[in-house]
């Protein structure tokens, strides 16, 4: 430990240090006994650290992962996210990597236990039924990429030298063309629904390009009548109980009360999770018109919402908020009628950014802000599927514009 050493008018700092690999007593010297306190008080600091270094030495994947979620994901991760990463630790990356030392692994045994992994079981609970299938490359990405963040963090906290996941050879996976409704068919599919409400899901998110969480957040008090336009700013989520008491209720709005059948999860109203995501959408005046004709149809009908309940636009009659499950279910069912393919209701949000894409001649800002993605290649990358009634314009603007005069000139030269 540091000690202090008045010697006349100056004050010295005494303590033990190693120099060239010998232990040797050091002396710092400081004009005020002040300087000289907060000198102690950093080397008091630092040695303190030291001992609780070496006495929870971290050595395995096990003790690194719960430091990981301890230090990095509860300040980080939003409920839902901790809830799977927790749920990838349990149920993956401990039974497989958990009693591996840290020193030990390599990209090679990395790479060695990803192929291992392919081959397990998947993880079954009564909730996910997955009949005998294996580990699918997209669970075994959302493990990579936990793994990586997590030794980032353990380079960082000078743990190890260097990230063994960094360089690790990954299969290659292979896109998935997501199935979307056409224009024409979401006209189509609009006739056979008979539901009022469900009727109004579908405008809404095809018209405000929103996500089902989104969607079902909104509010009548989020709705600007006079404007034409509705404020984003939070959505519904289930979340677990344990995952909620981990971060603190961090970002959570309001929790619903619970229901009997769901003793660890609750719904809640989040907090998005992007700035971008806070966004005004502004909706076609027959948007507008079915919204005001759906309020005025639920006024004796729907529980009014009090001060501390959010007045939802979709809530059973009881008062509580309509659940993705119910959403989804009614969904497929209009899509069977209607004899559409079986698409999941986000596909809606593919549909709408690429029409509205289509719509605006390619103007990648605006449909961004309707969105909400933080990043414009979000818009470009990943929803906007090409129509093939806009390929073929461009194939007859092509034979305008270029053949055409070729055409021409030729017949001039023959002349």
């Amino acid at each position: 430990m540091a000690s202090i050493v008045k010697r006349g008018s100056s004050y010295s700092v005494v303590y033990m240090t190693m120099v060239r690999g010998q232990r040797k007593q050091k002396w710092e010297t400081y004009h005020s006994n002040e300087e000289a306190e907060r000198r102690k008080q950093t080397l008091e600091m630092y040695y303190q650290a030291k001992r609780k270094k070496e006495d929870h030495q971290i050595e395995t994947v096990a003790q690194l992962m719960e430091k990981y979620v301890a230090l990095y994901g509860v300040s980080k991760w939003s409920a839902s996210t901790f809830q799977s990463n927790s749920g990838l630790i349990r149920n993956y990356i401990l039974p497989l990597f958990g009693n591996i030392r840290l020193k030990e692994l390599s990209p090679l045994m990395a790479a060695e236990l990803y192929r291992d992994l392919l081959q397990q079981p998947r993880y079954e609970d009564p909730y996910h039924k997955n009949c005998g299938q294996t580990v699918s490359l997209s669970v075994l990405r959302d493990i990579h990429k936990l793994l990586h963040s997590a030794f980032e963090q353990a380079v960082l906290w000078e743990t190890v030298d260097r990230n063994p996941f960094h360089r690790v050879p990954f299969p290659k996976m292979k896109g998935k063309r997501r199935t979307f409704l056409r224009p024409e068919q979401i006209q189509h599919l609009l006739s056979h629904c008979d539901d009022t409400w469900l009727r109004l899901a579908i405008h809404l998110a095809f018209a405000g390009t929103l996500r089902k969480g989104e969607l079902l957040a909104l509010a009548w008090q989020d709705v600007d009548w006079e404007n034409n336009s509705i404020q984003v700013g939070k959505t519904l989520r289930r979340v677990n109980c344990e995952a909620l008491q981990a971060l603190g209720h961090r970002d959570i709005l309001y929790e619903f009360p619970p229901s009997a059948l769901a003793k660890k999860t609750v719904l809640v109203l989040k907090q998005p999770k992007t700035m971008s995501s806070h966004r005004k959408i502004f909706l076609p005046e027959t948007v507008m018109s079915l919204l005001r004709e759906y309020c005025n149809l639920q006024v004796k009908q729907r529980v009014a919402g009090s001060a501390a309940c959010p007045d939802l636009i979709f809530q059973y009659k009881d008062g509580r908020p309509l659940q993705e499950t119910t959403l989804s279910k009614y969904f497929k069912a209009a899509l069977q009628r209607a004899g559409l393919p079986q698409v999941d209701f986000h596909s809606l949000r593919h549909s709408s950014i690429t029409y509205k894409l289509t719509l605006s001649s390619g103007d990648i800002k605006a449909v961004q802000g309707d969105s909400g993605h933080a990043q414009a290649e979000m818009v470009t990358e990943l929803y906007a599927h090409i129509l093939d009634g806009a390929r073929k314009l461009n194939a007859q603007k092509f034979e305008t514009a270029f053949y055409c005069n070729l055409n021409a000139e030729g017949q001039c030269a023959q002349q």
